[in-house]
């Protein structure tokens, strides 16, 4: 029987509980066909994850202590290049709060083995919490509104899921790649610090010719702690480095309509960041603005900022839902499951049935955004995709305030964004991709 050689890098910072049950299902995979190596990288914790990997894991583990956090980028980066040079078959990248099932591994090698166009091959994401519903299979950079596109988050783990989905990228949660892959496309691009990271990475192996899939049959379970986070750390990194992959990607031109994109967006992030009392959101999105005009990029923990809690649920605060109304409801998986899991006897209906026979009974409307709803419903709430919440009959209003905002906000804010946006994008292609050595 011939032995396929993996590494498997796992990225970690200050997750040890978490880390022990990744290592646990990871080494749980190994056999006889399957020989694995474990890299773990880990970004200078101090909740004990290293002493835990010495004391328990030994040499079952390689352990590469780094002297600052790197974040994942830094850390899958380093764990990518040390990968490389075990001469071994394929790579495995892996986020440190996930559970494996002990024949994912193996299937995506497997699929690799058969299909020699596809350079990586990604897992079906679950979340931890509840893995009947599914995070992520197969994931897509959305050319139009500028953005990310995960059409089956929020869908049920059913046979009803496509055995593969052909996609523009898979997240370093979970997948994996050849090692002669890495050689021609190189490492994670550092300066993202966390967030567009593996985005990047997928489009350079695209260039190179090969294609990304994701695979159904092969699965994990993912914490997914960003959702739950206290403060703006998601919200800075991911638009800063939002902006820098389509600087990165885009022509001059096409980078034009980014920026009317954006300038549209914002206004609106503003706006309902102030109503939700979380504008510490808002700011750490201009901030990030700002750090792409002037190159600044890797970590920059000063503009991570404490934001308030907010929950949607509590805006509506009732027990009485029994109706969730949207148009085309597959568009709304990640909405209605969210809805769902609060009022589970809540039946999902299209608008269509909606203005039937059960026209007028008080429902939640699921839409794409509030400020975009041009025929007010019946009774009840609404709430878009961002889970902004209001009362139906505050609808009008709310626009009518917004659209007051927004005309400030294109005298004023509108022109100084531009300028940030056209100065960091001549800024960026003037320094040229070697701000990040990418290479191995």
């Amino acid at each position: 029987m011939m032995t396929v050689s993996l590494t498997a890098v796992v990225c970690n910072f200050n997750k040890k509980d978490y880390l022990k049950g990744c290592l646990d299902s990871l080494l749980a995979t190994q056999s006889d066909s399957l020989s694995i190596n474990v890299i773990v990288v880990d970004n200078a914790s101090t909740d004990g994850s290293q002493q835990l990997i010495e004391s328990e894991y030994g040499k079952q583990v390689t352990l590469i202590a780094k002297a600052e956090n790197t974040g994942g980028a830094g850390g899958f980066a380093t764990g990518m290049r040390a990968a490389v040079e075990t001469g071994c078959d394929y790579v495995a990248l892996l986020d440190n709060d996930i559970l494996l099932d002990t024949d994912t591994l193996p299937k995506l090698i497997a699929y690799l083995q058969a299909h020699s166009e596809v350079g990586v091959a990604g897992a079906k994401i679950c979340t931890m919490d509840d893995p009947a519903i599914l995070q992520e299979l197969g994931a897509f950079i959305d050319r139009e509104n500028y953005g990310v596109k995960t059409p089956l988050k929020g869908h049920k783990d059913d046979t009803s899921l496509p055995d593969v989905v052909v996609c523009d990228y898979v997240p370093a949660c979970c997948l994996v790649t050849r090692t002669e892959i890495i050689r021609e496309a190189g490492v994670f691009d550092e300066a993202h610090f966390i967030y567009w990271d593996d985005m990047d990475w997928c489009t350079r192996v695209k260039q190179a010719g090969y294609e990304v899939h994701a695979i159904a049959s092969a699965r994990v379970q993912h914490k997914m702690g960003a959702v739950h986070a206290t403060n703006t750390f998601s919200n800075y990194y991911f638009e800063r480095n939002r902006l820098r992959y389509f600087a990165k990607y885009l022509t001059k031109e096409s980078f034009d309509s980014f920026i009317a994109v954006r300038l549209s967006e914002l206004p609106r992030q503003a706006f309902w960041a102030s109503r939700k009392g979380q504008s510490s959101q808002s700011l750490s999105s201009n901030l990030s603005v700002y750090d792409f005009a002037m190159g600044q990029w890797y970590a920059q923990p000063q503009n991570i900022l404490a934001k308030s809690e907010y929950c949607w649920r509590d805006a509506i605060g009732e027990d009485w839902i029994r109706l969730v109304v949207c148009d085309e409801p597959d568009n709304y998986t990640a909405v209605t499951g969210q809805i769902l899991q609060v009022w589970p006897q809540a039946r999902i209906i299209s608008c269509a049935q909606y203005a039937g026979s059960e026209a007028g009974q008080d429902a939640i409307h699921v839409v794409s955004h509030i400020l975009d709803v041009t025929e007010v419903p019946a009774g009840g709430y609404v709430v878009d995709r961002f889970f902004n919440v209001c009362q139906v009959q505050e609808v009008t209003a709310i626009q009518h305030a917004y659209h007051t905002y927004q005309q400030l906000f294109a005298q004023v804010h509108g022109p100084v964004i531009r300028r940030q946006l056209e100065d960091g994008y001549v800024a960026f292609h003037r320094a040229g991709t070697s701000v990040a050595d990418t290479s191995i």
